[in-house]
């Protein structure tokens, strides 16, 4: 799953979607793996002054690490958005992305405050330096109490979705190696779509709309191409054998419909492949052998 979510963490419609939430808040929105390694940050939005200043003179990067490590294991363990405030005093939200009752990774928007709460104090810090901190944390981007539930509800809807979205995509990948599995093992048999269907539990309409929508083709057209791999297969393996040998071995039962399906998928005549796969010095088939052999 960790693939898969980080795939699911850097695309761009996922991205777009919250860098439009962020922009309307004047938050910033940041992208965190299972194991809290930084992913992908929204356009434009790179630190606070207000945290660069603590950052770079007051407190170093150890203690903001550290909180989001304890508060990425508090958002497992209640399975839910937690709202803090920050040993700067500043407000983030953290919100893990459960896909099947599993933490996939994390979201985290925030470096805004909450009207009525005050700076914090800091001792034994210059005046100067104590003056620039108060200015830029009364420019911060700041919530009523009630606007930051209705924030954090509109925040969960979107985690919701990205969660959905991945969900198919794991569905997805997991029910196109079914198939694929399917038709490699009875290729060569008389299979048909509501066979398949009925193994995997599928219906015949779901798949078909599947293959459709997701690889722009259909249960025949995969069922040929695994069809004409198996006689490229046989010809590689023994360039002797002739084209009505290679169709019933790779599950054609007309040898005549086998050269026109080769012929038009593969861009050649099955008899002109079968001459490449002998040895030079004995490249002296008819390729209009295809339709006369037997």
């Amino acid at each position: 799953m960790s693939t898969l979510a980080l795939e699911l963490f850097l695309s761009d419609e996922v991205q777009t979607l919250l860098d439009d939430f962020a922009s309307l808040l004047d938050v910033r929105v940041t992208f965190f793996s299972l194991s809290g390694e930084f992913l992908r940050r929204g356009k434009a939005m790179r630190n606070c002054e207000y945290c660069r200043i603590i950052q770079k003179k007051l407190c170093g990067m150890e203690h903001c690490v550290s909180m989001d490590h304890h508060k990425r294991h508090e958002a497992v363990k209640k399975g839910q958005i937690i709202d803090y405030r920050c040993h700067a005093g500043l407000h983030e939200c953290l919100a893990p992305v459960m896909v099947r009752g599993v933490v996939a990774g994390f979201v985290m928007f925030g470096q805004f405050r909450v009207e009525d709460e005050e700076p914090p104090v800091w001792d034994d810090v210059p005046a100067d330096i104590r003056a620039e901190l108060e200015r830029r944390y009364w420019e911060l981007p700041s919530f009523t109490a009630e606007k930051l539930r209705g924030v954090l509800g509109v925040l969960k809807t979107l985690i919701d979705y990205i969660a959905v979205r991945e969900l198919a995509v794991l569905q997805g990948d997991q029910l196109r190696a079914e198939i694929d599995k399917y038709i490699e093992k009875h290729a060569t048999e008389d299979v048909r779509l509501p066979d398949m269907a009925r193994k995997l539990g599928r219906s015949v309409s779901t798949i078909s709309q599947f293959l459709r929508r997701n690889y722009q083709t259909s249960f025949k057209g995969l069922l040929l191409d695994a069809r004409l791999k198996i006689a490229e297969k046989v010809w590689r393996n023994d360039p002797g054998a002739t084209v009505a040998e290679v169709a019933f071995a790779s599950g054609f039962r007309d040898q005549f419909y086998f050269s026109r399906v080769f012929s038009r998928r593969r861009g050649m005549p099955p008899g002109k492949f079968r001459s490449q796969m002998r040895p030079a010095g004995e490249r002296n088939i008819v390729e209009n052998d295809d339709v006369s052999e037997s």
